[in-house]
């Protein structure tokens, strides 16, 4: 008979990561508008997917848009039908995504190594800034991740199992990679295909592969194959061409896209992807590995090394590195002979913290980040974490280090969703235009952007809901002069040019954060 603790555990360990995750992941997920370009253009994706019916060719604006696969549209679509069209059910799978990662990284972790090193990789997981930072964002990173995430566990599983329940494990295995291609694509195989392959390299024997259960990638094709059939039979070439020859391959021989990034990029986005645990990478890396640790930790580098012989670099294409990285890390300060290392870790976050007030608080115009907090309040909180974390690297055991982590990134999400959303909205977001622009417009007429900023245009096309015009000067803007008045939105600082020209005429009728809209005509 099992102990009573043990069975205790086995209740509660779940029940703390799911109210974990609700408050990392969910709470207040629709708090603010669609940030950046890719939000509001996929959950437009998504909304014209929901509202036609049509779950087979992904459309915006009404053309044909084949950037990604579906699956991220399918399950904002489903978030719509629960929560109605919005930021919360476009973010819906993200958030789930992460979650599935978080307890598969628990599952993998309890069943190859103890219920603790689970316990401490879902955890590490969950409180990562760029994993719980994406986890809010509608894109189609943590759906791929989520996915890899779960192929990863069923594989190591798997590879410790035998019988029946091994063949099984690998199937699993496989119908999660077959999930990853409907996320994003060829890369959700290559990426698996060159971890394996390295531990095949490093470990050996090189015919293990054989043990796999390789017939299983007919599973892989049983889940994606259909709608990747269904979408090239309905639009032909045109699938084929843009999908996988310009936003797969393009994206990797070639800057396309302005992404281009030197070769080392990812290593301090990595750092910043881990945060608060970034520097138990080193004691975590620097030693030998077992055989399981040996797979994970391929796991991990695999798109480390692949995304950086890219031509395009994004921050967030190494998200799958995270939930093997935080098993590795648990996996870390379980042992024994860890605390110099754990201690080393405390420290150089203490460091670290300080260079975040520094930097976020007086240089955010530098880094071309503006978070609309006062600098001193930003140095001063980031100070008070630094002395805690010396603190308990001097005087407290690991678990001091963790719990203090967590507590922290709990309360930063409950205190940004209070506090920081509504002013980085009224910057960074177009979603306050969509009642007050009402004031002005009927709903069916145009509003022209003056010299925007890519994500303006994106997100007042999505809270629109139709084409938005721009103008980049100002004959371009006279040129699309052609009533007596023109609604038009810019940032602020671009009205100047116009404010002192002789051939045209601006009147500014309202102001949000940096942004005024105002009437444009010509005299």
């Amino acid at each position: 008979m099992r102990p009573k603790l043990d069975h205790d555990l086995d209740y509660f360990i779940p029940a703390a990561l799911a109210g974990l995750c609700y408050v990392l992941f969910f709470h207040e997920l629709g708090g603010i508008g669609f940030l950046g370009p890719d939000e509001p253009r996929y959950a437009a994706v998504a909304r014209e997917m929901y509202l036609s019916g049509d779950y087979i060719t992904p459309r915006l604006l009404g053309e044909n848009w084949f950037e990604k696969p579906v699956l991220m549209y399918w399950g904002a679509a489903l978030g719509y039908a629960i929560f109605g069209i919005g930021e919360t059910g476009a973010r819906l799978p993200s958030a789930v995504g992460a979650t599935l990662s978080v307890f598969m990284v628990y599952w993998a972790g309890r069943r190859v190594f103890s219920r603790s090193i689970g316990f401490g990789g879902a955890v590490i997981l969950a409180t990562s800034i760029g994993f719980f930072g994406l986890a809010r964002a509608a894109s189609t990173d943590m759906p791929l991740t989520a996915s890899l995430t779960a192929a990863l566990a069923f594989f190591i599983v798997g590879h410790e199992s035998s019988g029946v329940s091994r063949r099984w494990y690998f199937y699993a295995f496989y119908a999660a990679l077959g999930l990853g291609v409907l996320a994003k694509g060829p890369v959700a195989i290559v990426l698996p295909a060159f971890a394996l392959v390295m531990f095949l390299i490093w470990r050996g024997p090189i015919g293990e592969w054989k043990k796999w259960h390789p017939e299983g990638i007919l599973v892989t094709g049983l889940v994606a194959g259909p709608w990747y059939a269904a979408v090239t039979m309905a639009n032909g070439m045109e699938f084929i061409n843009v999908f996988i020859l310009e936003h797969n391959l393009g994206r990797f021989t070639s800057d396309v896209y302005g992404h281009e990034q030197p070769f080392y990029f990812y290593l301090p986005v990595l750092l910043l992807m881990t945060f608060p645990w970034s520097f138990l990478l080193i004691p975590a890396l620097r030693r030998r590995f077992a055989r399981n640790e040996q797979l994970i930790l391929m796991w991990a580098l695999a798109p480390l090394i692949f995304f950086s012989l890219s031509g395009s670099k994004l921050p967030a294409y190494i998200l799958p590195m995270v939930p093997p990285l935080a098993l590795l890390c648990a996996r870390e300060v379980s042992r024994r002979d860890s605390l110099l290392s754990y201690r080393i870790a405390a420290f150089a976050q203490a460091a670290l913290w300080v260079a975040v007030g520094l930097a976020f608080g007086f240089f955010g115009d530098q880094i071309n980040i503006d978070i609309q907090v006062n600098g001193m309040a930003i140095l001063a909180v980031t100070l008070v974490m630094a002395a805690a974390l010396v603190a308990i690297g001097i005087w407290l055991p690991p678990p001091a280090f963790g719990t203090l982590n967590v507590l922290t990134i709990a309360i930063l999400v409950f205190v940004i969703t209070a506090a920081v959303f509504p002013r980085i909205q009224s910057v960074e977001s177009m979603r306050p235009w969509e009642t007050e622009l009402n004031r002005f417009v009927s709903e069916g007429q145009n509003v022209v952007l003056y010299r925007p900023r890519p994500w303006m245009e994106y997100g007042l096309e999505y809270y629109r809901g139709r084409h938005v015009e721009t103008a980049l000067s100002e004959e371009e803007l006279a040129a699309l002069a052609t009533s007596d008045r023109m609604l038009c939105i810019s940032e602020i600082g671009m009205l100047d040019e116009l404010g002192t020209s002789e051939t045209v005429a601006i009147e500014v009728v309202h102001s949000i954060g940096d942004q005024a809209a105002f009437w444009f005509w010509l005299p």
